[in-house]
């Protein structure tokens, strides 16, 4: 590698390290969007930019996922 850094479309092992990636994702989408521009233009010519490559259907998983705010607490399932 050319210290490039690269998502690869795994199984996270950290709940939170996939929750940091789904944000991180959101967040490039959103910059981008607009009423008139589609999201395929955005997975095809944005997200390359920022080291992201998934396909549509990986997209449309992401979108519809609702991602939780996470916690900053120890033992938040106590709180």
């Amino acid at each position: 590698m050319s210290g490039r850094f690269i998502f690869v479309d795994r199984m996270a092992y950290n709940r939170n390290n996939q929750i940091k990636r789904l944000q991180y994702i959101i967040s490039v989408y959103q910059q981008y969007k607009h009423s008139d521009v589609p999201d395929t233009h955005i997975l095809r010519i944005h997200f390359p930019k920022h080291h992201i490559f998934i396909s549509y259907r990986q997209w449309m998983n992401i979108k519809g996922t609702p991602v939780p705010k996470p916690t900053t607490e120890q033992l938040s399932l106590f709180n």
